[in-house]
């Protein structure tokens, strides 16, 4: 991040500085700290989801196939989208999105005060803390089958040390929204490079934290705001740190629904593939 200048603070330090101090804490060790997990419990007691947990006291258990409580855990944790938040005191949380136009967040509000999100009848981790063999059998699904959704620049980096490893490298469809400001990206005037370094460098580690994603299968990155209008060369550069993201499926760009992004699509993919970039293009 940018260094700060003693004495003197500009709009560059005031961002670093803020971007550092909002981050959450690492995870600690014995215990695994879960995201998901209820606001008021962050820190839950639970062994690995590799190692083996039997209970044959447990009728349900005893009774039930391997593959069909898989298959319930399935019904119950999947197919879901979930809104990445960081709630007060620098702790990160969820929601649940009902995928309809009552979501405040995907239509660019802010999301829920904690309380609301505290009694959220769809709370993910609800049936994985049932028990010890629960939690082995279905955390990973959780995980798997889900779509984490970014809405705030930051609050991937923040997510990666709030999660075990082992649960971050099974995460495999994730769209993030990007909200910035022109003057973020690279320019000959003086003053606006004075912002630029602050900028880059978290979407730098943004990018960074994708790359290293072990499977991460799907990818959509919305370039939000109406004041979005930076000329189509600029695009290429601000996409750069994802030329090294390779997945089974090409990741999709979206970029806002105008009349000069919507004819310069051709140019924008043509320019993006020159430099190694390949992903599938849309406005709006």
């Amino acid at each position: 991040m940018a260094r700060m200048k003693t004495g003197v603070f500009s709009w560059e330090d005031v961002l670093a500085q803020r971007y550092q101090n909002n981050k959450p804490a690492a995870l600690s060790m014995p215990k695994r700290h879960n995201t998901l997990a209820d606001p008021d419990h962050p820190e839950e007691e639970a062994p690995p989801p590799t190692e083996l947990v039997t209970q044959p006291q447990c009728s349900l258990l005893s009774k039930l196939s391997p593959e069909l409580r898989l298959l319930i855990w399935e019904l119950v944790l999947g197919e879901k989208r979930i809104h990445i938040i960081q709630q007060s005191n620098r702790r990160m949380g969820h929601v649940v999105c009902p995928r309809n136009d009552a979501c405040e967040i995907c239509q660019g509000g802010r999301a829920p005060s904690p309380s609301k999100c505290r009694d959220n009848p769809d709370a993910l981790l609800a049936l994985s803390l049932t028990c010890k063999q629960i939690y082995c059998e279905s955390i990973y699904q959780l995980y798997t089958l889900n779509v984490f959704e970014f809405s705030n620049t930051w609050s991937l980096t923040y997510l990666r040390p709030t999660i075990p490893s082992d649960l971050w490298d099974s995460i495999r469809d994730v769209e993030l929204r990007w909200a910035f400001p022109g003057h973020w990206l690279p320019s000959k005037d003086p003053v606006k490079t004075v912002y630029f370094t602050a900028g880059r460098q978290q979407w730098i580690e943004t990018c960074k934290a994708l790359t290293g994603m072990k499977s991460l299968r799907a990818f959509t990155l919305q370039l939000s705001g109406n004041w979005f209008c930076e000329p189509v060369e600029k695009i290429p550069v601000f996409l750069e740190p994802l030329r090294h993201l390779k997945l089974q499926q090409e990741w999709m760009l979206q970029l806002p629904r105008q009349p000069y992004y919507v004819k310069e699509i051709g140019n924008i993919d043509g320019d993006l593939r020159k430099r190694g970039i390949d992903c599938l293009i849309r406005a709006g």
